[in-house]
């Protein structure tokens, strides 16, 4: 094979198999008799380079390499379900041509290997379930394909998952509609579990597996209030709310409206498991039904309530919680900590949790009685050292800010040195006792230039110092607090400089009054942006 157009198809790189499309056209093929459509699903996932192989050269489609596959196979194997995604669009709009003779999405996905293996037994030795799934919903008949060895992809499905499960669990799995008749001949079958205690049900709702989770309520409505044992006990609502699957919970919830009452073996509701998996569909669904008061305050094994999960959650956003008027914002666990306790004493800082604190202050939440007055006080200001110091904290790397601070520090020192020595309108070059002064040094917007543009210069020099001190610490709070000084004086002698620049000009444009004073409006206006920005960024820091 040509080695620019290999390494193309490795690549995913459109634009070289454009150039090379006279090639594609030709029979390229690796040592193993892979053509470039195998080399692409070996490597790559680009549906657009697929598309280009194919309608370059649609023999590729059932071209197959040494061991009898086509490359629907590789991807299969690869999980590369856009090329395989691809291979079947482009069987299909052969179908839909009256010359193909129709068939060929047919033949493609019953293909069979040297070991008489179709796509769809590649996907299922490999754990490729989302490619299974992709199979079998084009054509759900290919799953009772054997191959040379007598299995089939059922068959390896149940067998690839040994645990105790049996063949439903397998069918649940990967999402193998019409298991009616199966139901009808094996009845009890609907209610078996494995080792972890987890029915097809529990399966259905782990893998998204939708419509069989339907076929299974539809034949046994009971199947909902099975427990998985060594799961928690969580039944397959509990697991479809882990998953965010909101479709299966409406399901669940439509066959047995009072599944929700059911809690896990550390007592948490369906409530507490959206807020801790971080799922906002499914905490928004459970929010809207009138049966969520009742699992508002409920408390688990600890004595959280969803509010304390809440607090306690880095990166979920459920303002309504908060905002509830059942929500007991004060109620406290088994360790006396109220929500805005467990946020105030948090390992793990993130502005998210700094806007919490604010939602639960303005609904009047506040430290438990046990830990304002109880707790040691020694505990107490080492608990908040910790919250001051995580605070700080920012998730990036704060000498990679400072190496900024440094660069802006740097320029101002050079311009403000710069224009110390080139003063405007500069200096008396006549004979006489004002020789070498400077020409403007009695007006009082020149003195103003001099002190602005000294003050720049201090600053940013300071600042610079300060930020050299820093690169030499190690203590984390020392560092931040030197590169805080250091931003800070940065801030002034960018003030300063705007105003050494106003004073600048006015002063040699005084003759011009109206101009000067257009000047020194337009430059007042970065000081309203100055404030507010920094207001911002220091509330929301602290």
């Amino acid at each position: 094979m040509d080695s620019s157009l290999y390494r193309a198809a490795q690549e995913g790189n459109l634009n070289t198999l454009r150039e090379k499309m006279e090639l594609i056209g030709t029979t390229q093929l690796t040592p193993n008799k892979n053509t470039l459509l195998h080399v692409l699903a070996q490597f790559n996932n680009s549906c657009e380079c697929a598309s280009e192989i194919l309608r370059t050269n649609e023999s590729l489609l059932y071209e197959v390499n040494s061991d009898g596959e086509t490359a629907l196979h590789i991807a299969a194997r690869n999980g590369k379900m856009n090329v395989g995604n691809e291979m079947m669009k482009f069987a299909k709009r052969l179908d839909g041509e009256l010359e193909a003779g129709g068939g060929a999405l047919k033949k493609l996905l019953t293909w069979k290997n040297r070991n008489g293996d179709t796509a769809l037994h590649e996907a299922i030795k490999n754990d490729q379930p989302e490619m299974v799934r992709l199979l079998i919903e084009e054509d759900p008949a290919i799953a009772n394909i054997a191959n040379n060895a007598l299995e089939t992809p059922l068959f390896l499905a149940v067998s690839s998952i040994l645990e105790g499960k049996t063949a439903l669990h397998a069918v649940a799995s990967y999402n193998w509609e019409g298991i009616s008749k199966e139901l009808e001949i094996y009845p009890t079958i609907i209610k078996e579990v494995d080792d972890f205690g987890r029915s097809a049900h529990h399966y259905a709702a782990l893998n998204g597996s939708n419509e069989v989770a339907k076929e299974l309520l539809e034949a046994d409505r009971s199947i909902t209030y099975i427990v998985a044992e060594n799961d928690n006990s969580k039944t397959a609502l509990h697991i479809a709310t882990c998953e965010g699957n909101v479709e299966i919970m409406e399901a669940i919830l439509a066959s047995c409206p009072d599944c929700w009452e059911m809690v896990t073996r550390d007592a948490r509701n369906i409530l507490h498991l959206s807020v801790e998996f971080e799922q906002q569909e499914a905490f928004k669904f459970i929010m809207t039904n009138s049966w969520v008061e009742n699992l508002i305050n409920q408390k688990d094994e600890e004595g959280n309530t969803p509010l304390h999960v809440y607090a306690a959650t880095p990166n979920f956003h459920g303002r309504d919680l908060v905002n509830h008027p059942l929500a007991d914002k004060n109620a406290v666990n088994k360790k006396n900590m109220t929500p805005f306790d467990v946020i105030t004493y948090s390992d793990v800082y993130s502005v998210r949790q700094n806007t919490v604190q604010k939602e639960l202050k303005k609904k009047d939440a506040r430290t438990s009685v046990w830990n304002a007055s109880i707790l040691d006080n020694s505990s107490r200001l080492q608990k908040k050292k910790v919250y001051l110091e995580n605070k700080r904290l920012v998730p990036i790397d704060i000498r990679k800010i400072a190496d900024t601070q440094m660069v802006v520090a740097a320029l101002i020192t050079t311009v403000a040195f710069a224009a110390g020595f080139t003063i405007p309108c500069g200096y008396d070059g006549n004979d006489g006792p004002n020789e070498g002064l400077a020409i403007l040094s009695r007006k009082a917007a020149f003195k103003a230039f001099i002190i602005t543009d000294t003050l720049a210069m201090v600053c940013s020099t300071s600042a610079i110092f300060l930020q050299f001190i820093g690169a030499s610490l190690t203590d984390k709070l020392k560092l931040m607090r030197s590169y805080l000084y250091a931003a800070m004086l940065v801030i002034v002698a960018m003030g300063a400089m705007v105003i050494a620049f106003m004073t600048g000009l006015y002063t040699v444009l005084e003759h011009s009054l109206g101009l000067a004073i257009i000047e020194c409006v337009i430059c007042s206006f970065c000081f309203p942006v100055f404030y507010y920005s920094v207001k911002r960024a220091f509330s929301e820091s602290y």
